[in-house]
C-alpha cells in the first residue's frame, strides 16, 4: 500500500512502501501484492543483507547444545531460515508471519539435502494472541523495523522461548533508542528475565546499495527465568 493509500503495480512498490507501513492490515495489504517478486526487487534490488548478518551471529554466539528447534519471526519469503538451515543444518525451523503470501514463498525453500527449509509455517499477527508453543531459540531480522511493532512485541515474545533458550534479534538502529527498546530491554534485564543482551550492530544493506549506510542493532541473549 502507498503513502496515499492507493494500491500501486507490483513492479513499482519498494521500500517506502514498507515503511509506510503502520497497521497489521496494511502489512497484509503490501505483502499481498509483494510476495511474488519480493526476493527480486527487494532482497537482491537493494542489496539487503541484513538476513544474512543475523544468521551468522547465530551461528557463531548461540550454543549447538539443546538447541533443536528454532522460530524465526516475521520470516517473510524465508532469507533468514534460508542462511540458518546452511549454516546449522541439524535444526528445525518454524516461520511466523503475517502474510500468508510471503509464507507460502518460503514453503518453496529447500535445504541442501532437499527437504523444507521451515518446518512448519504459520500465519500470526505479533499484535494479537500468540501461538501456544516453545522454541529452543528466536531469531528475527526485519520485523522490529519502521511500522507498527514496538517493544511491548518483544516482551510478548520472551514466552516461546523456553528458560536458558536464546534469542538473536534484530532492530533497527535508528528506533532501538528513539522508540524505547533500548529502556525496556534495560527493565527486562533488571527483573532477571533474561541475560545482558551482547549488541552488534551491523549493515542492513551492502556496498552498492542506494540504501547502504542504514544499520541495525542484533541483540543476542538468553532467557532467565
Amino acid at each position: 500500500m502507498s503513502e496515499s493509500g492507493h494500491d500501486q503495480p507490483q513492479n513499482q512498490i519498494d521500500l517506502a512502501d514498507a515503511y509506510a507501513v503502520k497497521t497489521p492490515d496494511d502489512n497484509r495489504r503490501l505483502y499481498a501484492q509483494w510476495a511474488q517478486t519480493y526476493n527480486e526487487t527487494f532482497i537482491n534490488a537493494n542489496k539487503y543483507v541484513y538476513p544474512r548478518a543475523v544468521a551468522q551471529l547465530f551461528a557463531k554466539y548461540v550454543s549447538e547444545i539443546a538447541i533443536t528447534a528454532v522460530v524465526d519471526i516475521g520470516c517473510g519469503t524465508g532469507a533468514v531460515g534460508s542462511y540458518l538451515a546452511n549454516l546449522r543444518p541439524d535444526i528445525t525451523i518454524d516461520g511466523y508471519d503475517i502474510s500468508p503470501e510471503m509464507l507460502k514463498q518460503a514453503s518453496l525453500l529447500a535445504r541442501i539435502d532437499g527437504s523444507p527449509v521451515y518446518r512448519n509455517l504459520l500465519e500470526v499477527d505479533l499484535t494479537a494472541s500468540l501461538p501456544k508453543q516453545t522454541f529452543d531459540a528466536m531469531t528475527t531480522a526485519g520485523t522490529f523495523t519502521h511500522g507498527h511493532l514496538g517493544p511491548e512485541t518483544l516482551v510478548a515474545l520472551i514466552d516461546l522461548v523456553r528458560v536458558d533458550g536464546w534469542f538473536v534479534i534484530g532492530i533497527n538502529a535508528e528506533h532501538f533508542e528513539a522508540r524505547g527498546f533500548a529502556s525496556t530491554i534495560k527493565n527486562i534485564v533488571e527483573t532477571g528475565v533474561i541475560t545482558q543482551p551482547e549488541i552488534h550492530l551491523v549493515n542492513v544493506y551492502e556496498v552498492g546499495s542506494p540504501h547502504y549506510g542504514d544499520c541495525a542493532k542484533v541483540n543476542v541473549f538468553q532467557r532467565k527465568k
